[in-house]
Order: C-alpha cells, then sequence, then structure tokens
C-alpha cells in the first residue's frame, strides 16, 4: 500500500529465476462466471474461471475491487477454480452502511468457498488482503493448502502517529474531496494508464464506513496476535522502506515453510505492473 488507504492505509505502510514446470498449468482459455453469495449484510459478488476440486481465492486489498487481478483471469488454472472476490463494501458487491469487519469478510470468504463445494484452497492476497488472507488462515487452517501473499503486512509495522494521521483523515469535514484528492494523485509506478483508471475508481467508489473498519482492524491488537503459519507460504515484496532486514527476519523464523521473493524493481500494484512474471510464479507454486 504506499496510497491512501492503499491509498489511505497504503500511504502509510507503502509511502528470479522461476523454476518451469514440466506440463503447462493453463489451459488455453476458460469462461469467466459471474456469482453471488446472499449474506446476513448483503450480496457479495464474484467471479470463477476453471474447474476442480481445489480453489485459487484472490483477494484484493483495502479501497480496491477483484479488477487489480484481471491479468490473472487470461486463462483457466487445470484442477483448480479461480475465484475472484470483491469483499463486501468493495467492487461489486453490495456497500450497506455497516457490517463491516474482519469476521465478516473472513466469514464471507468461506462462505464462498463452501458455496463453489471446494475441498481445500489457496489464497493469493494483496495488500491489505495479505491481513484478510492471515485471519482467514487463523480460523480454517486445515482448509488453506498455500499461500502468495504480495506486499501487505503480518505485523504491526505502522508508527502511533500514521495511525493518528489515519484517523484525523477520516474526521476531517472534508473527507470526499481529501480523498478524492489524495487517489487522483495517488504514486503509481509502470502502470498502464487503463490500469490506473481502475485504481482510481475503485478507491473513489470505496465508502467512509469501510474506510473506517479497515482503520479499526490495523488498530486493533487482536489482529497482530502471533500466527503459527504451517502451509507454504510465498511472499513477495516490492520495492518499500517498511520491509526492512528486522522485518524479513522476522518473517523467516515465524513462518517455517516460506519462500521470500524481493522484488525491487517493482512498485506496489505488482500483479498489474508484472503480471506475466506474477502468472508464472503462481504456476509454479501449484504445481
Amino acid at each position: 500500500m504506499i496510497t491512501i488507504c492503499k491509498y489511505l492505509v497504503g500511504i502509510l505502510i507503502f509511502f528470479s529465476n522461476l523454476q518451469k514446470s514440466s506440463a503447462p498449468i493453463k489451459d488455453v482459455k476458460g469462461e469467466i462466471m459471474k456469482k453471488e453469495l446472499i449474506a446476513k449484510n448483503g450480496t457479495w459478488r464474484y467471479e470463477t474461471l476453471g474447474e476442480g476440486p481445489k480453489g485459487v481465492v484472490f483477494i484484493h486489498g483495502a479501497s480496491s475491487s477483484s479488477r487489480v487481478w484481471k491479468y490473472q483471469k487470461d486463462s483457466a488454472i487445470l484442477g483448480h477454480k479461480s475465484i475472484y472476490v470483491d469483499l463486501l463494501g468493495y467492487g461489486s458487491s453490495d456497500k450497506p452502511d455497516k457490517g463491516y469487519s474482519m469476521e465478516n469478510w473472513v466469514v464471507g470468504i468461506h462462505a464462498i468457498a463452501q458455496q463453489e463445494d471446494l475441498k481445500e484452497i489457496v489464497l493469493v492476497a494483496h495488500s491489505n488482503g495479505v491481513i484478510v488472507a492471515k485471519e482467514y488462515y487463523r480460523n480454517h487452517p486445515k482448509y488453506v493448502s498455500k499461500m502468495l501473499l504480495l506486499d501487505g503486512m503480518l505485523k504491526q509495522l505502522l508508527a502511533p502517529e500514521m495511525l493518528d494521521w489515519f484517523r484525523s483523515s477520516l474526521e476531517r469535514s472534508d473527507y470526499a474531496d481529501y480523498m478524492k484528492n489524495n487517489i487522483e494523485n495517488m504514486p503509481v509506478q509502470g502502470l498502464k494508464e487503463e490500469d490506473v483508471e481502475i485504481l482510481k475508481k475503485d478507491g473513489l467508489s470505496t465508502p467512509k464506513a469501510v474506510t473506517l473498519a479497515e482503520f479499526n482492524v490495523l488498530s486493533d491488537p487482536n489482529t497482530w496476535e502471533p500466527l503459527d503459519i504451517r502451509c507454504p507460504v510465498t511472499i513477495v515484496h516490492a520495492n518499500n522502506p517498511m520491509w526492512d532486514a528486522e522485518y524479513m527476519e522476522w518473517l523467516t523464523q515465524s513462518i517455517p515453510r516460506l519462500t521470500l521473493k524481493e522484488w525491487n524493481d517493482a512498485g506496489h500494484f505488482l500483479q498489474l505492473q508484472y503480471p506475466v512474471r506474477l502468472n508464472r510464479l503462481i504456476e509454479s507454486m501449484l504445481n
């Protein structure tokens, strides 16, 4: 997140040779299916691609949507059903006035996985979606076979003054104009203009209540309770001063089956900037 909340959280947080598969992983083409989950607090909307008892669930970050995975929707993955979720409050999913919490987001993702009759899932998460993936694993560790976590944090790295700035932004009387200005001027790196427009549209359509919920998640000590992650985890970090040597060492000590990659030539939205590289990494993980 080097932007306000990916964007507001982003400005706070984020201001190779890959082994070739012995056989192709992806079909030449698949058909995207648009689906819904009717939940207590509103309707979730998501897309699926491909078939299989195993799922690959893509989780976007704050002030974002499943549209950030546009280049991961090119073809179906053999033996897997890919699921691109718009979390409640984001993208095409409903945006009720209340009901946003980490617990509800985790419950919704699990309900979608069950609705799709998946036996196990791989989580691919970006930015604040990494925190959602972590909490999903905390609740359903036996259901998650692997995780790929992109440029997000697994421990609290935000200084108190950053959280204070975040809170003050939410309390501004000109919040809407302030957010619009920040989103229009958010830092991007190496992205096509059409992809930048996706980020802007998603950011401007995110309700204040959702942004507040994101702040509550980040400032809640329970979010950062230690977690024993036993499944294989691949973490990709872009060029960001937040990812210092101390944090990297903490990751290697905390996750026994960790593969850590640093893409120092990438910005925060690496799935849009380097889609081919990321797609090859996903294929390598699933093979």
